[in-house]
Order: C-alpha cells, then structure tokens, then sequence
C-alpha cells in the first residue's frame, strides 16, 4: 500500500536526496540514518526493518534510556516551520497495536544531521517513530531509501504518551530518519548511565555517590564493648577491635557487619576474648589496656570510610 502524503505546503521544502552521518559514543545505538526527504500525511511513521547493509538495528536493541536523538534532513533551505517529535513505540501484544511510552519535546526540524538531548526509559523491543508538524497539520517525516528491505508502517493519527495506536499502512524502501543513543540504566532510575547519572549505582542519586559519613560513641561494661554507629548514607558498617596483650600477643574482636539506615543509631558489641579477660584481671583498676576500634563504612560507589576509636580498659584485679 503507498502512503498519502501530507499537503504541499507540509512537504514543498523537502525532495529526495540520501546523506549518511555516523558519531562515536560508548551508548547503544538504533534506527537509521537515512535522510528525511519525504513527508507523509493521516499518521506517524514508525520503523519496522532496516534492510540489508544497515549498521544499525532498526527497534531498540537493550532496555535503557534514550539520552539523545539525531534526526537527518535533506541539506537544503526549508521554507516553512517545522517540528518534530521523537515517540517510542511499545507492542501491545495485539497485531499491529503499539503504545506510545515516550516522546521527546518538539524541535525545530532544521537541514543536515541535528541532535537533541532527551531522557526517555526504553525496553529491548521498542519501536522508533516521528511526528512532524507544520502549525496545526500533523504527519511525519521519512526516507525514500531505495533499499526494498528498509521498512516503516503508518500509526493512524498522532498518539501521544500513554495512548495506542494501530499500524494502518506498511511501505517497503522507506524508513524513519533517526537515530537514537540508548544508554545502560543499571538502578532503573530513569537516567543514562554514562551523561546523566553520576551515581549508577544507587537510584537514590543522579549526583556523584555521596561518601559514608559516620558518627560514633562508646559505651564499656565489664565483659564486652558497645559501639553505637550512625551512618549519612544507607550503607554496610563493619566494626573490629584489637587490643594488644604484651609479649606480641593480641585480643582480636568483631562485632559483625550490619547495613545501617541513614539517621538510625545501630549497636555493635565486642565481646572481651577470653584472653583479653584474663589479662584484665592481672591489672589493677589504676591500670588500662587500650583497645583500638575500627568503624568501617562502604558508600554504593564501593568508598571506604574508616573511623578509629581508642578505649581504655580498666584492670579488673581485685584487692
């Protein structure tokens, strides 16, 4: 079936011509850099196949975030105003239906290769589509590829996010001329790793991952040591102690690990060893060993904070 295209006024500045543009970036990318050369009226074109010699794959290959687009346009002056409106089409499970899960501000449709930056959360197995407009006349902009294995469908109307829309058309030799750059999104937050999220690995920060603060105070009994911890961030704590027993012997002690809520006072006890016991007993009370505490705390980006206490141990001897 040959689409309609749109009226004279929506398509009176674009003609045929093909023009390739490639870019490096460590994202992922998808569609087809073909040029737009061609308008179509009734609907909005979304890629189906690329064909043959094409690098790149035509529907989103990995779940991400679309952090930017490019869209290809015929080198030559345009004469009117247009926009265009990247969508990222979904199946539905039921034939040819697709729904609009994102769609990119308007931008101003200008000759050659344009990018645009964008936030919009992607699955493996999305489609790419364009709406273009030329005041209220709405349609969209594809290539004349000549290439009988490029192929696009037609969604009636112009579904905006949220909305579905079916597939009225499908025409060979034709494509959307766009191109978009997925990048990994590892806590789902609906940031590209690699431009916009600079704490990947906590959805709780965009920002660079915020360091582990601590704050600590002690309390001695007779048999044990309690280090009260707080931590700035959600984070694992671990908290050791060493006291030294003379002769080159040590009382090694571990209160464990524990992943503390941020603001939330959490209690670590260091249990006296049984040598370390015994050698309280052959000192006086005016006498003290020192037992060194160490309060570690691991931040999402994997930064160690350490904070290191000193406790004096009275002797317990009696008489």
């Amino acid at each position: 079936m040959k689409f309609k295209f749109a009226s004279a006024a929506l398509a009176a500045s674009l003609s045929i011509l093909l023009l390739g543009a490639t870019g490096a970036s460590a994202a992922t990318e998808a569609g087809n850099r073909c040029v737009g050369n061609q308008t179509v009226g009734g609907g909005t074109p979304i890629s189906l196949a690329n064909g043959p010699g094409s690098t790149l794959p035509a529907v989103i290959p990995s779940s991400g975030v679309i952090t930017r687009w490019s869209l290809s346009v015929i080198p030559e002056p345009i004469e009117i105003s247009l926009t265009e409106t990247l969508k990222i089409f979904r199946p539905t499970g039921f034939v040819k239906q697709f729904q609009v899960v994102g769609e990119s501000s308007p931008v101003p449709v200008t000759s050659g290769v344009s990018t645009y930056p964008t936030r919009i959360p992607v699955l493996a197995g999305d489609h790419i589509g364009g709406s273009v407009a030329a005041g209220a006349e709405t349609g969209g902009l594809l290539c004349l590829t000549e290439n009988p294995g490029d192929r696009l469908g037609l969604v009636a109307g112009n579904p905006g996010k949220g909305s579905t829309g079916t597939v009225v058309a499908e025409e060979t030799s034709a494509q959307v001329p766009i191109v978009v750059f997925v990048e990994p999104d590892a806590d789902a937050d609906g940031f590209g790793d690699e431009t916009q999220d600079a704490c990947p690995q906590s959805a709780a920060f965009q920002t660079p991952c915020p360091p582990v603060a601590l704050s600590t105070s002690k309390q001695v009994k007779k048999g044990s040591v309690t280090i009260i911890v707080t931590s700035s961030t959600a984070a694992p704590v671990t908290v050791k102690g060493v006291a030294k027993l003379g002769k080159g012997k040590k009382a090694k002690l571990n209160g464990g690990t524990q992943n503390l809520v941020p603001g939330t006072l959490s209690k670590f006890r260091l249990f006296f060893t049984k040598a370390l016991k015994n050698k309280l007993k052959e000192l006086t009370p005016k006498q003290k060993l020192t037992l060194k505490v160490t309060v570690t705390g691991t931040s999402v980006s994997g930064a160690v904070t350490t904070k290191t206490l000193k406790v004096k141990l009275k002797g317990q001897a009696k008489g």
